[in-house]
């Protein structure tokens, strides 16, 4: 189950949403709760994050959706996985969702 499509942007230093993507850090005016129209055009998509100083930062970035969603179906019912390597994931997870 997908959560969203994000990728590099119209610009390389963006990463956007085929998504609208609610804006929660800033709910007052004048910042809008969503992307304008404008703005979907000039960014390529809904904007996730812009100024990315660094094209590998921006990639790392955009594939942070996917590797959420592969970390979080890994299982470890056999014990295969050894537990550093487990609990790196159940960190990443963590931080992924702001715990």
């Amino acid at each position: 189950m997908k959560m969203e499509n994000w990728k590099i942007g119209d610009h390389s230093s963006t990463v956007v949403s085929d998504t609208v993507v609610k804006n929660t850090n800033f709910p007052v005016p004048p910042n809008p709760e969503d992307s304008s129209r404008s703005d979907i055009e000039y960014y390529g998509g809904h904007l996730i994050c812009e100024s990315i100083g660094n094209r590998q930062h921006a990639h790392l970035i955009s594939a942070a959706p996917d590797m959420l969603e592969v970390l979080k179906s890994l299982e470890n019912d056999d014990n295969s996985i050894p537990d550093a390597i487990w609990e790196m994931r159940n960190k990443a997870i963590a931080k992924a969702e702001g715990k």
